[in-house]
C-alpha cells in the first residue's frame, strides 16, 4: 500500500486502501468527527483512533510517495545519480557555482554565515521532502521555497560574492529549472494520521494548500542517498 498526497483525490483513495474500504466510506467516518474537540491529543491522532474505531486496523505494510523540491539544469541526472545528500550535491553544485561567479564582485560578509556555522559538522544532512505536493511547489510560510533557489545554492553564493549574493542566485535561476521529484519510502509510522488531516482538511472546505500547510509532515532521509530505482516522477513545474 502506498499513501500518495499528489492532491487530494490521490490521498483519499490511499486511504480507501490502506484501510481497505471504499472512498465513501472513508468521507462519512471523517465527516462526524470533530479533531479539535480533544485537547490532550493533536488533530491528527484524534483522527487516528476516530479511523480505527469505526473502520478497524489500517495495513501495516505502507510506503509514502515524498515530494523533493528542488531547481536543477539537468533533470535527467535524478534518473542517474538519485537525489543526493548534501555534501554529495555539493560536488556537482560548487564547482558550477564557482564558474558562474566568474565576472562578479563580491561586496561584504556573507549573510548566511551563521546559518552555515550551525550546518557544519561532520555529519551529513538530507535529502529532504515534503509529503504533500502542493506544499513542496507553494512554500507556504515558514517553509523555504526550494523550487525558487536550493538552500545550498543560496549559502554557495553568500561564501562566492557575500552580501552580492543575489546576483549569483540569479545567474543560477535563469538556467536552471524548477522540478519536484517524487520518490518512495518505507512508512516510519508517523505519516498516515496526517495524511487522514489532509483529507478532513480538504472535506470540510479548506483550499488543498492551506489543508496541506496545516497536515504537511517531513522526510529526512539522514544523509543517505536516494537511489534512482526509488524514484516515482521527475516533474518540472
Amino acid at each position: 500500500m502506498i499513501l500518495n498526497c499528489t492532491n487530494y483525490d490521490t490521498a483519499l483513495e490511499s486511504l480507501a486502501k490502506v484501510f481497505n474500504v471504499s472512498k465513501s466510506a472513508i468521507i462519512s467516518v471523517l465527516e462526524d468527527v470533530n479533531p479539535y474537540d480533544h485537547l490532550s491529543q493533536s488533530p491528527e491522532d484524534v483522527l487516528y483512533d476516530h479511523m480505527c474505531n469505526e473502520i478497524g486496523e489500517p495495513s501495516r505494510s505502507l510506503k509514502v510517495i515524498w515530494f523533493h523540491g528542488t531547481r536543477i539544469e539537468d533533470e535527467n541526472l535524478y534518473s542517474k545519480h538519485g537525489i543526493l545528500t548534501k555534501t554529495e550535491a555539493r560536488k556537482f553544485i560548487e564547482p558550477r557555482l564557482r564558474k558562474m561567479a566568474d565576472g562578479l564582485e563580491r561586496r561584504g560578509s556573507n549573510p548566511f554565515s551563521m546559518s552555515l556555522s550551525g550546518k557544519d559538522g561532520p555529519h551529513d544532512e538530507g535529502p529532504f521532502a515534503f509529503l504533500i505536493r502542493e506544499v513542496a511547489i507553494k512554500a507556504p510560510s515558514p517553509c523555504h521555497n526550494y523550487l525558487d533557489a536550493p538552500e545550498i545554492v543560496e549559502d554557495l553564493a553568500g561564501i562566492f560574492l557575500g552580501q552580492n549574493y543575489q546576483q549569483l542566485v540569479d545567474r543560477f535561476k535563469s538556467v536552471a529549472k524548477p522540478c519536484v521529484v517524487s520518490f518512495v519510502a518505507d512508512s516510519k509510522g508517523y505519516e498516515l494520521p496526517y495524511v487522514i488531516l489532509y483529507v478532513k482538511l480538504v472535506l470540510d472546505g479548506e483550499a488543498e494548500l492551506d489543508a496541506g500547510s496545516a497536515a504537511n509532515t517531513f522526510f529526512d532521509a539522514e544523509g543517505v542517498v536516494v537511489p534512482p530505482e526509488r524514484i516515482h516522477n521527475i516533474e518540472l513545474i
